[in-house]
């Protein structure tokens, strides 16, 4: 259990204010403030889990957040023992179940098998929608009941409404009449639930009826007159009937209350469960944390680490490692160097992660789970129990080497200080001997050299050091673990414009042995900085080829890939080629043997036989060279000479020239033994060129990444129109099969020139109004051919 001082100096209160502010419920928001870190592994693990699986429900699949709804304990205590709860107390249950309902179906609509805890505890929740609406359909307001709330409460409102408009005729029409000159006014009014009239004082008498009030100054007294006594008798009876109907049909919500108030009270602690580790992925979310590994070895590793309370913007994240080759880390450094945000970053980080609070550091950072965590960090003097700073700071390591173990973290501030400088040392290194003998894990701060010197020789706890930049004296805000550093108090005391002569006195007051040491640290930082620059330029060249080389690598998939589709797409053409050859190979076989089973074969039969011969043969698909396209010229027939070897197209071979009828445009030709007259049309040279480069048209190819749905809300119809036409025409060129329009509900005329639209557009198979979760009328989807 961690004790309630080192929550406060850690400001751990003040985390629990930023998560509960992210809370919905009131009970939960109390909760959240009210807990405490847990020392128990088990229970953190089940606490991360569940923030874990909040998160997700939230950022990856949109889980709405819990409906908000008001504690309604003492509600469901009144219904229980047979009492009449109010219109608003049954609202308030209402929400409950609202809650409980829009939780639930959220959360089972999510089809993820690893989130399971959430799921289970949601899958328990109670719901009873007719129920709800039954309350919907009742009551309208905190203070209103339905009309049709049941048959005897509608006809005995529509008696009323009768009865009111009864007196109200009748009034008018008496103050219309001869009475008209009493009356202060001609204004009919109520006075204890009784329709009167406004008569002058001195004109009482003259009107008979009773007397329900007067007016302050006297001049004015309200009459009831007998011609309306009756009707405003049987009004006010029928005005206690309406209680006694709305009073029964309170009597029966309530009851119906009282027979589920337990799933009622399920639901409430559930939800608020529920709630808290959304609040806590909320948290997380909006401060960029992560989950980070835990253990309880005493093993920390806190990589990119951020104080959770400082602005994000202008915090420098650190890296910190301790408990597995050394217990301890011994940082050093000047005062406002960040050593003591260092250290209350380690303790707060481990706090946040025992409470199930994702941490702000880098994902592959480890924290372990204490038993306790002791501190004593600033100024503790009490003038209370008159102690001074270092009596206050010995008496609260006291109280901590009382509590320790081997799960402790300890963090103490300025170990030893505040007394003799020798005396603080030797009673520090005193204090760090003990706390390595116990096996406890923690950081301590200092100034002493004596203790950095020990730190070197022990294996047990690490030097660190706070990065000072020595040209411009100003700290960096790094941790350097494995280095001493320097108070650098004259140095910076020098930067700050301190008296020469003062600066030179401290110098000569410091030992020798002193002054070569922080030379020798001097010395080593700068080497360290310098080592470090080079180490970060080479990295930054290394990441940069890196980059580079994933670059050619995807070009490399995406080349592969494309290639990949071309030669799928050139199998299928040369399929279809090689399937309307072989028919036409078929047709031209089919011809051959009706020709062949004529008894004799006149010159005519073996043209014909040669000439579906030169068609079977070019029919043939080849994909070597030979069949690379040709390109043909037509002939000058004035250029032709008997002997000249030309292509005829229709025979589709070469034939020799015999004739030339140049009036006609008319050859004959011979191929082989048999001779046809052809067309000059027909009659085609070679000519040897380039093989014509065959062009795959790119096939309209899916997008990824295209829109699938569209907001329109505050455009006129106009250009909402214009807008709606041009994003189905891109949903129908990315073969987009379903899309979204957000449109609102307004006045619903967005909503009708819209929908009219899309009942014309061919491209538009059918659309529909959005349905719970997808925007409900604010949104139309649709589908598309």
């Amino acid at each position: 259990m961690v004790i309630a001082k080192t929550l406060k100096v850690l400001e751990y209160d003040k985390i629990l204010a930023s998560v509960s502010a992210e809370a919905v419920l009131e009970r939960s928001k109390r909760e959240i403030s009210e807990s405490v870190p847990s020392s128990d592994i088990k229970e953190v693990e089940f606490l991360l889990k569940k923030t874990e699986e909040a998160y997700k429900y939230l950022f990856t699949y949109s889980v709405p957040n819990v409906y908000f709804f008001s504690d309604v304990t003492e509600s469901l205590d009144v219904a229980k023992k047979g009492g009449t709860l109010s219109i608003g107390e049954i609202l308030r249950v209402n929400a409950n179940l609202k809650s409980a309902r829009i939780m639930k179906e959220g959360v089972l609509a999510v089809n993820d098998e690893g989130l399971t805890l959430l799921k289970g505890i949601c899958a328990g929740l109670y719901t009873d929608e007719k129920f709800e609406k039954d309350i919907e359909r009742i009551i309208i307001s905190e203070d209103e009941i339905s009309d049709d709330a049941s048959p005897k409460l509608y006809q005995i409102r529509k008696a009323i409404r009768n009865l009111n408009q009864r007196i109200k005729d009748k009034l008018n029409s008496f103050m219309r009449g001869s009475y008209a000159k009493y009356l202060t006014d001609c204004i009919v009014t109520m006075r204890q639930d009784r329709y009167v009239v406004p008569v002058k004082s001195e004109y009482r008498s003259q009107i008979k009826g009773f007397i329900h009030d007067q007016s302050a100054s006297k001049s004015t007294v309200f009459i009831e007159p007998e011609e309306v006594m009756e009707l405003n008798n049987e009004l006010k009876r029928t005005l206690i009937e309406e209680q006694d109907e709305i009073n029964r049909i309170l009597r029966e919500l309530t009851g119906r209350i009282a027979g589920i108030e337990g799933f009622i009270r399920y639901n409430y602690d559930n939800l608020v469960d529920v709630d808290t580790a959304f609040a806590k992925a909320s948290y997380s979310y909006k401060n960029k944390c992560s989950l980070p590994k835990i253990n309880d070895k005493g093993i920390i590793e806190i990589f990119g680490g951020r104080h959770p309370l400082i602005d994000k913007d202008k915090v420098r994240p650190i890296d910190v490692t301790l408990g597995e080759d050394y217990k301890f880390l011994l940082i050093t450094g000047p005062n406002t160097g960040g050593k003591t945000v260092t250290m209350k970053l380690v303790g707060l980080l481990s706090l946040m992660v025992m409470s199930g609070i994702f941490v702000p550091c880098k994902d592959n950072s480890q924290v372990s789970i204490f038993d306790n965590v002791f501190c004593d960090i600033g100024d503790e003097q009490s003038i209370e129990q008159s102690l001074s700073t270092f009596s206050s700071h010995m008496y609260n390591i006291k109280n901590i080497l009382d509590g320790i173990n081997d799960k402790t973290l300890v963090l103490l501030d300025e170990l030893g200080g505040g007394t003799d400088p020798d005396e603080g040392s030797a009673l520090a290194l005193a204090i760090i001997e003990k706390l390595l003998s116990t096996g406890a894990v923690g950081i301590i701060t200092t100034h002493y050299s004596r203790l950095k010197e020990y730190a070197e020789e022990n294996g047990n706890i690490k030097n660190a050091s706070m990065e000072f930049d020595a040209v411009s004296m100003r700290p960096v805000y790094k941790l350097n673990i494995g280095i001493p550093g320097s108070s650098n108090a004259i140095e910076i005391a020098k930067t700050l414009g301190l008296d020469k002569d003062i600066i030179n006195k401290s110098l000569g007051y410091v030992s020798e042995s002193r002054v070569s040491f922080d030379r020798v640290l001097k010395k080593a930082e700068e080497t360290r900085r310098e080592y470090q620059r080079l180490l970060d330029e080479e990295k930054s060249i290394v990441d940069k080829k890196r980059s580079e080389l994933q670059v050619i690598e995807k070009e490399k998939e995406k080349i592969t890939a494309e290639k990949e589709k071309i030669a799928t797409t050139s199998r299928q053409e040369i399929k279809a080629i090689v399937s309307d050859r072989v028919e036409e190979a078929e047709e031209i076989i089919a011809e051959l043997k009706e020709i062949l089973k004529q008894a004799e074969l006149d010159s005519r039969a073996v043209f014909k036989a040669n000439e579906l011969k030169t068609r079977l043969k070019n029919s043939q698909y080849s994909d070597t060279a030979d069949n690379t396209p040709i390109e043909l010229n037509t002939v000058d027939i004035s250029q032709l000479k008997v002997g000249d070897k030309v292509f005829v197209k229709s025979l589709g071979t070469f034939a020799i020239v015999e004739k030339i009828n140049v009036s006609k445009k008319k050859l004959e030709v011979r191929i082989g033994d048999a001779r046809s007259t052809v067309n000059i049309k027909d009659v085609f040279n070679r000519e040897k060129t380039e093989p014509k480069k065959i062009t795959v048209k790119k096939s309209t190819v899916y997008n990824p990444n295209a829109l699938r749905e569209i907001n329109v809300i505050g455009k006129t119809s106009l250009e909402a129109l214009t807008e709606v036409q041009n994003f189905i025409d891109q949903a129908v060129v990315n073969r987009l099969e379903e899309v979204k329009i957000i449109h609102g509900v307004g006045q619903g005329v967005l909503i009708k020139a819209i929908r009219d639209y899309l009942k014309k557009d061919k491209n538009v198979s059918e659309f529909r109004r959005g349905i719970y979760g997808e925007g409900e009328n604010g949104v139309t989807i649709v589908k598309l051919k």
